[in-house]
């Protein structure tokens, strides 16, 4: 089943507002098992919308309008579809008084225009939206389901999630679950779960990079729930034998969240020595609420100084390898357990840019340390601005850490 986005808006077009609703209804179509095969974000023009719609109808099963249903006269996206279907618009009653019982509870004058948020093209399903005014509609057309939802993503994300799996999967029962594998990446778990030869015609799987973790998505459809259920325990169960360690979740939770929580159970400690990444690090694991349980401490070490004096890295080793040197994070790292004791430290250094200091921008060091005999010292490169480098220095660290916890 093929499915195209058609995002309807001059806002879009200009740049005033974020898509955000393109990358959230594709998400929820290939959890779904649809293949998203095209996205386009048009005016609020009338001819624009359904020269969009000629195209789609020869490409896709599934085609979803999103915006456009609002009160002004620029919102035109049902009225596009009614003149492209042939087909007349008429207010829904029910939802009309629903509108104006709303409007004299909030104690403020409804104005004319707000009557076509509450129409539809004749022969629709409608869905309701218990989270704003305008209505969606499902129109069936030539063997092809033509969706429209409200633009507004507080509405829309709602209805997403309330009407879709229904609406397009009528004679078909679907399970889908995610596994996220970490200190792998993205070809090589791809490669190991070809060779289980797992897929058939009641599951997919594929996987989707998202840079240090790899979400493998499992895809179950058929008539019968309870024998693509057990087609689904199997080739989990699989996995799990293939992945072990590196298997962090299975329902796409963020790798500090895990990562707090398996500090927790462990009963672990946590410090950072922070140089490039300034503090980032340690945002990170506050972000996880109940992560006062793990933190011990957090220092920004950025000069060559506070290395000196809060970290005991000894100048010396600054004078000789730099500040950016694999000697100078593990000395950061070593000298944090003296200070803390905290069951693992961790120092980041590196060199972000813009402009570089001693070495090449993007080359990073980290040191993850639980004590003298048993540490992990990386070098990196990571291409790009200086928040890109930081950012993917903070996702190395948080993966490199989870997956080290893991087998502790």
């Amino acid at each position: 089943m093929k499915a195209e986005i058609i995002t309807v808006g001059t806002e879009l077009l200009i740049g005033s507002i974020l898509n955000t609703n393109a990358k959230f209804l594709s998400e929820r179509l290939i959890d779904l098992g649809v293949e998203v095969v095209r996205q386009v974000s048009v005016a609020d023009d009338m001819n624009a919308i359904i020269k969009e719609l000629n195209i789609s109808m020869n490409e896709a099963d599934l085609i979803f309008l999103c915006g456009g249903l609002g009160p002004t006269n620029d919102d035109l996206t049902r009225e596009a579809l009614a003149k492209f279907l042939n087909k007349k618009i008429y207010i829904d009653k029910d939802a009309k008084e629903k509108l104006v019982l709303r409007f004299e509870k909030i104690n403020k004058k409804m104005t004319d225009n707000n009557i076509k948020q509450v129409s539809l093209i004749d022969g629709s399903k409608k869905l309701d939206n218990n989270w704003g005014l305008a209505l969606g509609e499902v129109n069936d057309y030539n063997g092809k389901k033509i969706f429209l939802f409200p633009g507004p993503p507080k509405e829309f994300e709602p209805m997403v999630d309330a009407y879709l799996a229904q609406n397009i999967h009528e004679n078909q029962k679907i399970i889908v679950r995610s596994l996220n594998v970490i200190g792998l990446g993205e070809s090589l778990t791809e490669d190991r779960i070809r060779k289980l030869n797992l897929e058939n015609k009641y599951i997919s799987i594929n996987t989707f990079a998202h840079f240090t973790q790899t979400e493998i998505k499992l895809i179950a459809k058929g008539e019968d729930y309870e024998y693509i259920s057990n087609v689904m325990s199997n080739s989990i169960e699989k996995l799990y034998d293939e992945f072990k360690d590196h298997i962090y979740s299975d329902n796409n939770q963020s790798v500090e969240e895990v990562l707090v929580k398996r500090l927790r159970d462990k009963n672990l400690t946590i410090s950072f020595a922070e140089s490039i990444t300034g503090g980032l690090l340690a945002a990170s694991i506050t972000d996880v609420a109940g992560s006062s349980k793990i933190l011990s401490s957090s220092y920004v070490t950025y000069s060559n100084n506070s290395k000196i004096k809060n970290l005991g890295v000894k100048k010396e080793t600054l004078d000789k390898y730099g500040a950016i040197s694999e000697q100078t994070a593990l000395e950061m790292a070593r000298g944090l357990k003296n200070k803390t004791n905290s069951s693992v430290c961790v120092s980041t250094t590196g060199e972000a840019g813009p402009e570089p200091s001693e070495t090449d921008i993007g080359n990073v060091y980290i040191c993850i340390y639980f004590s003298e005999d048993n540490y992990q010292l990386k070098h990196f490169y990571f291409p790009g601005n200086r928040e890109r480098v930081r950012n993917r220095t903070v996702s190395q660290v948080l993966s490199n850490l989870l997956y080290l916890i893991n087998k502790e």
